[in-house]
């Protein structure tokens, strides 16, 4: 039992390593300060509540934060002079700290958020506890992102309750609602890093026991004193899982992949290995993760041979195993091409954001290798790793291949999970399928006025360092063109590949650059010598006006009862006047309205008398209560001669 646990402290310690070597200031905030501010509760220290529990069981928050390491994070904080009250507790509430996800593996990128499962007792807690604790919590998670900027969320899950698989917490808002309960614990064991507190008992528990067995070598182990059962949390056991939840847990998969779909592709992928299998039940990928870190003997001999604990790693083993399935067959051949790539690209997404960090190179050079050795490199590797230096059309034939594959195994999975539709024990609801199924059409449905999302890899990595607009007129229609990188009058006509998006509308153009994540606030925009009134500068200033009013959405975080309500307008903007034309009374009055509303979509609507404008405005007000006195709808018109009149004429 103690080569055991040595041997998960060993793989624990490694997985800690791979999350400090990937960023070690961020590492130190999440494994050390953060647990040390659970651990206490001081005035002069974040996370302060009065009367709060708090602390960690077998947390030595001496051996963990120097004082040196105090002094950096509180040089005010008077919590460790030798004259000041104890900030430590001696009846500590959290039994065990956990991270649950990407961190310390392939997939973690620098804007990876941290989620902390806390193990807690409800019952030792009281209501009134657990709200405090909560409040801590909070606290604690808004200094990490003023302070730091970096993303915390707390999860406090009652052990009991999660011994059961029952997740009452707001674990559910963030993972899925109804259809994820056993997946979710699953990821838990296979991802988590212990940070500080007592070990999960269930890497001491022999893979392939039912819940039977299980409760009763637990209760062997105990009576034969091989285990002191309060040096442990137990959270249960899981033995396999019920088909009827994993439909649920695709929809929510695909809900993730609309932000950014690589690591979703690869848990979708799994999730159909779950189904196609031919029994009821699938065993869980965890066990499998277990077996090579606390049960090696039931490895055979030649995958241990293989063997390094300092390489296990649960995204890989997840890929390897996906791709393993899709090989099976020469019709899925391109399925296991695809996960290998989009594998490769999340490990380089990662590396991406480390910048020039010392060492990435051999990080990058020693991570090929390793995945050369698990099969997993794929074949066009030396493409990909010019990512960065890709063609707009390489990037969008990517992400249309990745899209392809999200709404084709939709398909896929959506007829397989007909077949047992009827099965008592179906996880997802239909409050859960509406919600997710408004998603998918907001992003992929066609409406009038309405701006299109692309199929894109990921919104954040699309955003272009320049941006070149182009006007030309043929045939009395005049064209807008955004070509990327920064370009003059002669180099457009040479470049036709460097085209982004071509627009009859300058406003439409930029609006469509902006919800598609290539026009940000790092971008500097150029523009070549034109036959028209517009200059840069408004250019610059209806950009700089559009990205203050509407922040980028993110379809994961879309609150499902807005999805289930009728979509309502929550933000506008009207452009008036923006290609200065001359102001000959009310009837002739150019203008634009762009509105957001509540399901994620943006539209964009052309007016040319100010009667229009003003009975769009009208309606905003009266249907969706958007306008200026709410400070949601904006008013934007570029320097002109006219300014002061157009605006009263808006305003009569």
């Amino acid at each position: 039992m103690k080569k055991k646990i040595g041997r998960f402290l060993t793989y624990n310690r490694n997985r800690k390593i791979k999350a400090i070597i990937f960023n070690e200031t961020r590492a130190t905030l999440l494994f050390k300060v953060i647990p040390f501010l659970l651990h206490s509760n001081y005035p002069d220290l974040p996370g302060f509540i009065d009367e709060c529990p708090f602390g960690i069981h077998l947390f030595r928050p001496q051996e963990i934060v120097s004082p040196a390491l105090f002094q950096h994070y509180f040089p005010s904080s008077t919590a460790m002079r030798g004259d000041a009250a104890s900030a430590s507790v001696q009846s500590p509430c959290i039994h065990s700290l956990k991270t649950i996800g990407s961190l310390g593996t392939i997939a973690q990128t620098e804007k990876s958020d941290c989620d902390y499962w806390v193990s807690v007792r409800y019952e030792e807690l009281g209501q009134r506890g657990l709200s405090l604790l909560e409040m801590k919590c909070k606290a604690i998670e808004e200094w990490a992102i003023s302070e730091h900027r970096t993303e915390v969320f707390f999860f406090l899950m009652d052990i009991d309750q999660t011994r059961e698989n029952r997740f009452e917490s707001a674990a559910e808002d963030e993972s899925a609602g109804s259809s994820l309960k056993i997946l979710l614990k699953d990821e838990l064991f296979r991802t988590h890093i212990l940070v500080a507190g007592k070990m999960l008992l269930w890497w001491l528990i022999p893979p392939g026991l039912t819940e039977e067995e299980y409760r009763k070598y637990v209760q062997g182990l105990v009576k034969a004193g091989k285990i002191n059962p309060d040096l442990f949390v137990d959270l249960g056991y899981l033995s396999d899982i019920p088909k009827s939840e994993i439909f649920g847990a695709c929809l929510w998969q695909m809900n993730k992949a609309l932000d950014s779909p690589f690591k979703s592709v690869i848990k979708f992928a799994y999730l159909e290995l779950l189904l196609k299998v031919k029994s009821q039940r699938m065993p869980l990928f965890s066990d499998k993760v277990k077996r090579l870190v606390t049960f090696p003997e039931k490895l055979t001999s030649e995958e241990y041979k293989k063997l390094d604990l300092a390489q296990i790693d649960p995204y890989l083993l997840l890929s390897r195993e996906i791709a393993a399935f899709y090989k099976m067959e020469a019709s899925e051949q391109k399925r296991d091409d695809l996960i290998r790539e989009c594998l490769f690209m999340k490990t380089l997404e990662g590396m991406e954001s480390q910048k020039r960090r010392a060492g990435k190179n051999d990080h990058l050079k020693n991570t090929m290798a390793l995945m050369q050795e698990w099969h997993l490199l794929p074949d066009n590797h030396k493409h990909f790793l010019q990512f960065r230096f890709w063609s707009l059309k390489d990037q969008l034939d990517f992400g249309a291949k990745v899209h392809e594959f999200i709404i084709q195994t939709y398909k896929r999975l959506r007829w397989i999970f007909r077949t047992f539709e009827n099965e008592t024990g179906v996880t997802i609801t239909e409050r859960d399928i509406a919600v997710l199924g408004r998603k998918l059409f907001t992003f992929y449905q066609k409406k009038p006025h309405k701006i299109p999302y692309i199929r894109t890899l990921s919104r954040e990595a699309m955003g272009q360092k320049d941006i070149t607009i182009h006007i030309s007129r043929y045939e009395g229609t005049d064209y807008y063109y955004a070509f990327q990188g920064e370009q003059d009058t002669n180099s457009v006509k040479k470049h036709s590949e460097l085209i982004i998006k071509r627009e009859t509308s300058p406003i439409q153009l930029i609006t469509w650059l902006l919800i598609n994540g290539m026009l940000c606030k790092g971008t500097s925009l150029h523009l070549t010598k034109n036959f028209q009134s517009i200059a840069l500068f408004d250019i610059q200033c209806l950009t700089e006006a559009m990205l203050k009013t509407f922040p980028k959405i993110h379809f994961a975080h879309i609150a499902g009862e807005k999805l289930l309500q009728t979509e309502t307008v929550v933000q506008a903007m009207a452009v008036v006047n923006f290609d200065k034309l001359p102001v000959r009374g009310s009837k002739t009055l150019n203008s634009t309205m762009i509105t957001a509303n509540s399901w994620g979509e943006y539209f964009v609507e052309d007016f040319t008398t100010l009667i229009q404008l003003k009975n769009s405005i009208r309606l905003l007000l009266t249907k969706h209560y958007v306008s200026r006195w709410n400070k949601n709808l904006e008013i934007f018109i570029p320097p002109q001669k006219e300014q002061r009149i157009i605006q009263q004429m808006i305003e009569q």
